[in-house]
């Protein structure tokens, strides 16, 4: 039986799709043809705290986002879908088993312009909890359940600015800064899911270098 948390939040991923956060960076004309193709796994669980999500840490050295927390995803291989390439990809960086997994919406496309990648997220539930094991991954070195209570904890919000001019929400929590891409689609799903509290938006960080 779906907790009550998850079953308003099926109500409202309608919500989510639309957001205009989702359409709000898009390629130039110009780059639209060599954009590359990629999906990321937003994995929420039941967990002792109420809902969680889950986070990794990028290893360091990786070619994009290097050392940067994440959801677990990558690039869309040939012939394969948006969920079929978010599940394997998880499956590669932490062990998640896909039989485990209830697959709960796709969303639209975002642009990450540093990366040049269109990114399709996947909404999923994780039914059945396992051990993970990202020490296998060479891609990450941390997995972590992080509660949207958490998240919504006003102490660990801030707004970050990067030196490219963009400034965007951003969270500090279980040892990690958490901004760009990850940090706005956690803005939205807390939004959306009815977790957000109230916290000061002018509080703004600029990112170390």
């Amino acid at each position: 039986m779906a907790s009550h948390w998850l079953r308003e939040f099926e109500n409202r991923i309608d919500d989510l799709r639309g957001d205009a956060f989702l359409y709000n960076i898009r390629p130039k004309a110009s780059d639209v043809e060599a954009t590359k193709q990629g999906a990321v796994l937003i994995l929420l669980h039941d967990g002792v705290q109420g809902p969680e999500v889950l986070i990794t840490l990028r290893s360091e050295g990786l070619r994009a986002h290097s050392g940067q927390p994440s959801f677990p995803g990558g690039a869309i291989e040939s012939n394969e879908s948006a969920v079929d390439a978010a599940l394997r990809e998880s499956s590669e960086e932490v062990g998640l088993v896909r039989e485990s997994i209830d697959v709960l919406a796709e969303l639209p496309q975002l642009f990450i312009p540093p990366s040049n990648f269109h990114v399709t997220p996947i909404l999923g539930f994780w039914r059945e909890p396992h051990p993970l094991t990202p020490e296998r991954s060479k891609e990450v070195v941390r997995a972590e359940m992080i509660a949207l209570n958490e998240l919504a904890n006003p102490a660990n919000r801030i707004m970050l600015r990067h030196r490219s001019g963009y400034r965007g929400p951003a969270f500090d929590v279980a040892g990690m800064r958490i901004w760009g891409f990850t940090g706005g689609i956690l803005d939205r799903l807390l939004y959306h899911g009815g977790f957000e509290r109230e916290w000061n938006q002018e509080r703004t960080v600029e990112l170390e270098p």
